[in-house]
């Protein structure tokens, strides 16, 4: 007798419905997720050196402060912005007279990280914030008033020079409204003012 081959109905179901599975994948990518505070990497930053005072006002590379915001997750991070980063700045030999210094969303120098009120980091992205830092202590004392300046000149004329001294900078940063502040214990700096 001759054996009639079996029809396996289970394998050929299991065939059609990985075989539609696969036809009808889908193309879309996952959302954003949300602002995770272990994603992000913060680093706030004075640049080191000489700091030009002309008419009351410092200025130079070295008066800089830069705040980065670095996605260190393989997936895009996506929320309402609440960008506050608040830098206190104090000469080391004069821990009591410090001063504030406040970076914000417009301090974003790259606009395209920035939708309306929702900030975008996509993976290992960084979101730079510049601001030019404000050596003044709360009462309005500027930092050079407090160390003894020496005369000297150069071609663009005379000024005032400071030796080298130790700036300190703490930092309380606030990026996205869901996420908890970021604390920076302090790190210290050496700048120069330099009097025009």
């Amino acid at each position: 007798m001759a054996s009639v081959p079996r029809f396996d109905a289970g394998g050929v179901l299991t065939s059609a419905v990985i075989l539609l599975f696969t036809a009808c994948g889908c193309d879309e990518s996952l959302p954003p997720r949300l602002a995770d505070p272990n994603a992000i990497s913060v680093n706030v930053r004075l640049f080191s050196g000489r700091v030009t005072v002309q008419n009351g006002v410092a200025g130079g590379n070295a008066s800089l402060v830069e705040a980065s915001v670095t996605n260190i997750y393989t997936e895009v991070l996506q929320d309402t912005q609440a960008v506050n980063v608040r830098c206190r700045l104090w000469l080391a030999d004069f821990p009591d007279s410090a001063g504030i210094t406040t970076i914000g969303i417009t301090s974003l120098t790259d606009p395209r990280f920035l939708q309306g009120n929702v900030l975008t980091l996509l993976p290992h992205s960084t979101a730079l914030f510049d601001k030019y830092g404000d050596f003044t202590t709360l009462n309005g004392t500027p930092f050079w008033n407090m160390l003894t300046l020496k005369d000297t000149s150069d071609m663009q004329g005379p000024y005032k020079l400071s030796d080298p001294v130790q700036v300190a900078m703490s930092d309380t940063v606030r990026i996205f409204k869901a996420v908890p502040d970021y604390i920076l214990s302090p790190r210290y700096y050496t700048i120069q003012f330099e009097i025009r």
